[in-house]
């Protein structure tokens, strides 16, 4: 799982101008060609800023034929050869699941010399953007989504530990500390509580996990459910990407103050739905994920200094507490 990469002023520069450059759609074009279906003949092309981070970027390339066909794609570059390792693992789950049912995203080609992933775009709205009735059947099906990626044979890289989840989640809670002192008080306390929850947890075989798993990762377009972006792609316990899940649906629902009533009922559809599948996994190590997802987002929160930032933070703090009481009390029960 790859952790707060930073890359060089030197791969910023040269991700921006590779970016400016690409942005002219006769050079996206001009790479992607070879990959256009066959016989269809670029009439025109437009390409639009869909995402930019310090790292990556990606682009929405449209293309229109001499006859009138339109094809969308997903232009994603990176400033450094990752995006081979996002292609090999996407390649690998693809080969694994089919098209007519809901799945991952399909990655089309990787050019490793513009350290490009090209994936066709998938058009639809994102799990995060519907709030009507059918949300907690699209939720129910995202558990199941991720259920069967985690029981995939497959190990993509050495085994993320806790103890290594735990350290990059003791770093957010230090800056944290440094920058906002104000908050160091609230946080403080989580970061003990967490590395006391961890020694609690039940043993878990690691599988491979999406590493980001929330509401915008998923696209439904009308017939299926697709799962976007491998950038975080991992080999852990697979109650992280459940934890995960239910701390970003949380956080939403502490912040929207326009969520419809059944809004209560998301995460346990997605709860019971998921374990449902997969009983197995660790109902426990799922509220450990949780609360480590929520106080890593505090972090988040105040680095991005949304307008209610500061009535937020107090909430995420107090749903981390309630998730790692869950776990510490449950080994207190037994």
């Amino acid at each position: 799982m790859r952790f707060r990469f930073k890359p060089t002023p030197d791969q910023r520069a040269a991700l921006r101008r590779q970016m400016v450059q690409l942005e002219r759609p006769e050079a996206a074009l001009d790479l992607l060609g070879p990959w256009l279906p066959a016989g269809f003949r670029a009439a025109s092309a437009s390409c639009t800023l869909a995402g930019a981070h310090a790292d990556r970027f990606v682009l929405r390339l449209d293309v229109a034929s001499e006859t009138g066909e339109t094809r969308a794609y997903a232009l994603k570059v990176y400033s450094d050869d990752f995006g081979a390792d996002v292609w090999a693992h996407g390649q690998a789950l693809a080969a694994r699941q089919r098209p007519d049912q809901d799945g991952l995203s399909e990655p089309l080609c990787y050019l490793p010399q513009e350290r490009m992933l090209v994936s066709p775009w998938v058009a639809g709205t994102f799990l995060s953007g519907i709030v009507n009735e059918t949300k907690i059947d699209l939720l129910r099906r995202a558990a199941l989504l991720a259920a069967a990626l985690h029981r995939l044979n497959i190990a993509p890289e050495p085994p993320t530990s806790v103890e290594m989840l735990l350290a990059d989640t003791r770093g957010r809670v230090e800056r944290t500390g440094r920058r906002w002192p104000a908050h160091d008080a609230l946080v403080a306390p989580l970061l003990t509580a967490l590395e006391q929850a961890a020694a609690l947890l039940d043993p878990a075989d690691p599988a491979p996990v999406h590493g980001d798993m929330a509401g915008g990762q998923f696209v439904w377009t009308g017939e299926r459910l697709v799962l976007l972006d491998l950038d975080m792609f991992g080999y852990t316990d697979p109650a992280y990407d459940v934890g995960h899940f239910l701390a970003q649906l949380e956080r939403r629902c502490l912040w929207d103050r326009t969520l419809p009533e059944h809004a209560v009922g998301w995460l346990t559809a997605f709860r019971d739905a998921y374990l449902a599948a997969l009983p197995q996994v660790s109902p426990r190590n799922i509220a450990f994920y949780q609360g480590l997802t929520l106080v890593r987002k505090i972090y988040t929160v105040c680095r991005k200094q949304p307008p209610d930032g500061a009535a937020l933070i107090p909430r995420l703090a107090q749903r981390a507490r309630v998730a790692l009481e869950d776990v510490i009390g449950a080994e207190q029960r037994r």
